[in-house]
């Protein structure tokens, strides 16, 4: 294969949008130039034939090392081996070149993924991210639940239903609350899947026995509304993770509670977190400039998808895989 040493054509995703493509490449590929030295003049400190590594590259290499690998490069015979390494990576390209793997489907691959990278970085880098005091403040007022907030409580419980009036039904409640109690108070203080097992089996609140009896996190006064004051003074009484209340009567019946967990409270104010929110909010306006600017580039490539031919590509769940020839799923940038 004759190739020039300079210059390479690779078949790439999106090159000629640019404009910078000659007028006889084709939509899709690119004209790339591989020469290690693609700039004019400076003083030259190793030749090889058609290129060069000039002085004040090697001193910028230099100056991109960590002082203490630098050091290793003051002696002659270090440099000298570290020039030829340079060389002789330019030279393997040429040869790749040569015997044709800038045909290679690994290669182009990794090239338009590699392009892709690139562009996602310098569209991210130059999104308008300027975050002003008045955007702060709305962002601030529309998440204040995620920095004003009461102590909560994490509670699981076995309930037993024993409304007031009916002597025997109370009794009975009680008396398997008791006993569940003990059964509890038997488990080891963290074995919280153990007292899962028991809501599981015994509660008769039908929208937590199946989730081991867990209420979330809660704050006193959503305990004291949802399931009764009683339950948020015991609540309140309980120290340390794991611990177990006595039998807990209120109005509905009997709750046997074990505590899970405390969240403080928290009260933040704008100066607390106006970081945090302006690195969120610079975030949010990246992804927005990455979604505008991927709907041009589908606008300016005439992107359409004929669903009726994708519907009748099948999918055989059951076939060997194959080696990946392009992009897995989760790596195609998405807005």
């Amino acid at each position: 294969m004759s190739l020039s040493p300079r210059l390479v054509t690779l078949a790439l995703l999106a090159p000629a949008a640019c404009g910078r493509a000659p007028a006889d490449v084709a939509p899709g590929q690119v004209v790339m130039d591989l020469r290690h030295t693609r700039g004019e003049g400076g003083q030259a400190v190793a030749r090889w034939a058609g290129d060069s590594l000039t002085a004040q590259e090697l001193g910028g290499r230099f100056l991109e090392m960590s002082p203490a690998l630098r050091e290793r490069y003051v002696a002659a015979a270090p440099r000298r081996e570290y020039v030829e390494s340079l060389a002789r990576f330019d030279l393997l390209v040429r040869d790749a070149l040569a015997q044709g793997y800038q045909d290679d489907p690994d290669v182009i691959e990794a090239t338009r993924r590699a392009l892709v990278a690139r562009v996602m970085r310098a569209r991210l880098e130059q999104a308008p991210v300027r975050v002003t005091e008045d955007e702060l403040a709305r962002a601030y007022t529309a998440r204040r639940d995620d920095f004003v907030r009461p102590e909560t409580v994490r509670l699981s419980h076995v309930f037993l239903a024993a409304p007031r009036g009916d002597a025997a039904r109370e009794a009975e409640a009680r008396s398997q609350a008791e006993t569940l109690l003990a059964r509890a108070h038997a488990l080891p203080p963290m074995d919280f899947e153990g007292f899962g097992k028991l809501a599981r089996e015994h509660s008769q609140e039908p929208r937590t026995a199946p989730l081991d009896g867990d209420l979330r996190f809660l704050s006193d006064d959503a305990l004291a509304r949802d399931h009764g004051p009683e339950v948020a003074a015991a609540a309140r009484a309980l120290t340390g993770e794991g611990a177990l209340s006595g039998v807990v009567r209120t109005a509905a019946g009997f709750h046997v509670l074990k505590l899970r967990a405390r969240r403080p409270a928290l009260d933040l104010s704008l100066a607390d977190v106006r970081e945090e929110l302006r690195v969120r909010l610079e975030g949010e306006k990246r992804s927005r400039a990455w979604a505008e600017y991927l709907a041009r580039v589908e606008k300016q490539g005439s992107l359409a998808v004929d669903a009726d031919a994708l519907a009748r590509v099948p999918v055989d769940v059951q076939a060997p895989m194959r080696p990946p020839s392009g992009p897995l799923p989760g790596m195609v940038p998405a807005p």
